[in-house]
Parts: structure tokens; C-alpha cells; sequence
């Protein structure tokens, strides 16, 4: 299990590298290469807790900034060669230590372990949804995520009820977080330019608004309504659930509404008056 950095971590394996789960699969990523970026990015993480876990590292353009102001930093990098060769590219520092390890899939309480911990990020466009996702219900071991993404995705990340980007992600988002899009990143700040633009988004997380089984309902209803957001909210679930129509009268929800219309209180309210279809065969 992770622990404590120190020049060990420079040494390790003769790599620089802690091996969580060796990966030869290589992400492709664009590499951020503007230094006041990446300033402004560590400087919307706030000073405590004073460690932060970055993900997708890369050549270091974020790691070294983050090292200058937090006295722990733990980056998770999958690119095999990338994380045997970042210590040393940044003089091997005491403050860091380096994962060879998969953010999307191995196990959060190791890679975390120490914590909780402050997030920063410039994920891969890829893999940006389903990581933050993965992250977001999981405050026992993240306080704060200072995420850059594509620029779609954090609009969608902080969309309000009644924007046109608002869908299942921005619900997910809200149920876990106080989103704000700080600011956007022109593609040339990157090494090799992507096609889009990107934003840098930060994610304060908090506790859920309800208990596990109502906020899954909930969830699963606006994913099965947001898969017809053009119909009317009644229409978009009728086909999902019995007594749909119903259902929005009793959670006081407009039968009419559209489901980007909707806040998540309505969405649980929703969850709480149309519970899911028993399991067939179930008594």
C-alpha cells in the first residue's frame, strides 16, 4: 500500500516507479505545455488537506507546480514509460511519489490511501466522464477535484436545470458536488494541439442528498428520460415505468416538463413516488 514519499520512491525497481498494476496499454494524451496554465490551475486548489493525487501526470507540466506549493504529491500515470521516467525528469523530488497505475480501474482505496486528498487533473478526452464519475461519490477519500476536461464535458459537468447541456452527468455532478467551470484552455496550450477547446473545471464535493437507493432510482430515471429529452417528462418515463403521470403529480415534477428542466430534488422526489418494478418472479 501506498505510503509516506521519499527518495525511496526515486529508486524503486531501479524505475522511480511504485507498481500498483502494470499496464503496457498506452493512453494517448495532449500534453499540457503552458506553464501559466498550469499555475492557475494549482492555484484553485485550496491548502488543505496539503496533498494532492494527480492523475495522468504526463511529462510533469502540472507536477511540478503542484510539488511547489503541497509537500505530497501522488501521481497515478498508466503510460509505463512516462511514470518510469518522471522522477528524475523533475530531479526526484522528496514530495513525490509515482503509481504505475489505472485510474478508471484499480482499486480507489489504494491508490488513495493516505488521504483524503485533493484532486488535480488533465485527463485524457478518452477517459475524462468515466474517471471523474468514479470519483465523485467517493468523499471518504476525495475532498475537492480541480479537473481539465473537454470543454463539452464541463459545460455539461455544471449545467443548471433548463441549460441545453444539462443531462445524466451534470444530475451525477450535482448529487455529489458544487460544481464551477473556472476557465477555458485553447488548444494551443497543448503539445499536440487537440481539435477542441478544453475547460478546467472544480468540483467541491459533499454529501449526498439522499440515501443510496433513492439517489440510484433517481438516477436511473433521468438516464431513461434523458435517452428521449425531447419528449415531455411523462412521455420520456412512460415507457420505462407504469404510473409515470402519476408519479409527477404526487412529486408535484409537471408532467409536461422536459428532463433537462428538472433540479435533482425533483428527480428524487420522482424516485420516491415511483419505485422500481419488482424483479420478475419476485413476491
Amino acid at each position: 500500500m501506498p505510503g509516506r514519499p521519499g527518495s525511496a520512491y526515486c529508486r524503486d525497481d531501479a524505475t522511480g516507479v511504485a507498481t500498483v498494476r502494470t499496464r503496457r496499454q498506452r493512453l494517448g494524451q495532449h500534453f499540457l505545455r503552458d506553464a501559466g496554465t498550469a499555475r492557475t490551475i494549482v492555484a484553485a486548489l485550496a491548502g488543505e488537506p496539503p496533498r494532492v493525487l494527480e492523475i495522468g501526470p504526463g511529462r510533469g507540466a502540472l507536477t511540478g507546480p503542484l510539488l511547489a506549493r503541497f509537500s505530497w504529491v501522488r501521481v497515478v500515470e498508466l503510460d509505463g514509460t512516462l511514470a518510469a521516467g518522471l522522477a528524475a525528469r523533475l530531479g526526484c523530488p522528496p514530495g513525490l511519489e509515482v503509481l504505475h497505475a489505472d485510474a478508471l480501474a484499480d482499486d480507489l482505496e489504494v491508490l488513495a490511501a493516505g488521504g483524503p486528498w485533493q484532486v488535480a487533473a488533465n485527463l485524457p478526452y478518452s477517459v475524462g466522464t468515466p474517471i471523474v464519475r468514479r470519483l465523485l461519490p467517493r468523499r471518504d477519500l476525495f475532498v475537492r477535484l480541480v479537473v481539465m476536461v473537454q470543454l463539452e464535458v464541463a459545460r455539461r459537468l455544471v449545467a443548471p436545470a433548463g441549460a441545453g447541456e444539462r443531462g445524466l452527468l451534470s444530475l451525477e455532478s450535482e448529487a455529489y458536488a458544487r460544481g464551477e467551470l473556472l476557465f477555458t484552455v485553447p488548444p494551443g496550450r497543448f503539445s499536440p494541439p487537440p481539435a477542441v477547446t478544453s475547460g478546467v473545471v472544480r468540483l467541491e464535493l459533499r454529501p449526498a442528498p439522499a440515501g443510496p437507493e433513492v439517489l440510484a432510482r433517481a438516477l436511473e430515471l433521468a438516464a431513461t428520460a434523458f435517452t428521449h429529452r425531447r419528449k415531455k417528462l411523462a412521455n420520456a418515463l412512460g415507457a420505462h415505468a407504469a404510473g409515470a403521470a402519476a408519479a409527477c403529480e404526487a412529486a408535484g415534477v409537471a408532467p409536461g416538463s422536459r428532463p433537462q428542466d428538472l433540479e435533482l430534488s425533483s428527480w428524487l422526489s420522482l424516485a420516491r413516488e415511483m419505485p422500481a418494478a419488482p424483479r420478475p418472479g419476485a413476491e
